[in-house]
């Protein structure tokens, strides 16, 4: 399977949206949009490489896992990764999804994500009134940005080099910049750059689902069993 190019994510992130009656320019609604969809999420701890995965079942029945060891900013990307793979990988394959992921349905799905939480229209209507004259992009600018859409400070620079935003210099310039302590002095939640979630489970779920959440029985040694449970209900 090739990898999307920049255009084709970008047109299936607008065609996701435009699905959920969602405009081009607002943040993406994460937990409103899994119970909308009525995909099975459950937030539990895994490795620090480990950051999730997403299971269709044969019934058409979704699944996804994500790792409340992530900030909840990386957690959002995780989501909209993992509805790449449910709704428009080619052949998807239930799978651990992590920080190693090359492999061109794994940067597809980074690139569905980059595009659906960080819609192009949304960040240029936030870019500051001189900037197509000084080319010049603020960290307060950028700490608004990252805390209206609600991603990780990693998420948001990386879209805005790959929309001529911001080159090399500045994004590395930018990464090592504070984001915790930025974001608490310009009066914003800091909650997106921690951890978070851990227990949560969104939608309905059979007895077998509480069988094997609610006994803990999901975790990384324990994934192919599950894996077999749910493709075979």
């Amino acid at each position: 399977m090739r990898r999307l190019s920049e255009f084709d994510a970008e047109l299936l992130a607008v065609r996701f949206r435009n699905m959920l009656h969602l405009p081009q320019d607002v943040p993406f609604p994460v937990k409103s949009t899994l119970e909308q969809l009525g995909i099975l999420t459950v937030f539990r701890p895994l490795s620090d490489s480990s950051y999730g995965m997403s299971i269709k079942m044969k019934d058409g029945s979704r699944f996804m896992l994500v790792s409340s060891n992530s900030t909840i900013g990386r957690q959002h990307f995780t989501i909209g990764h993992e509805l790449y793979h449910l709704y428009y990988d080619e052949n998807p394959q239930p799978h651990m999804c992590g920080a190693d992921g090359k492999a061109p349905a794994e940067q597809s799905a980074d690139m569905f994500a980059s595009n659906l939480l960080l819609p192009r229209v949304g960040l240029l209507a936030m870019l500051p009134e001189d900037f197509p004259t000084s080319k010049k992009l603020d960290l307060a600018t950028v700490v608004k940005m990252e805390q209206k859409f609600q991603v990780s400070r990693q998420a948001l620079l990386f879209r805005l080099k790959r929309l001529g935003i911001i080159g090399e210099d500045v994004l590395q310039s930018l990464l090592l910049a504070p984001t915790r302590d930025a974001a608490q002095r310009r009066g914003y939640d800091v909650a997106l750059y921690e951890n978070g979630n851990e227990g949560l489970i969104i939608g309905d779920y059979s007895s077998l689902a509480t069988d094997l959440f609610e006994k803990g029985r999901i975790s990384e040694g324990h994934y192919y069993e599950l894996v077999n449970v749910l493709m075979n209900a």
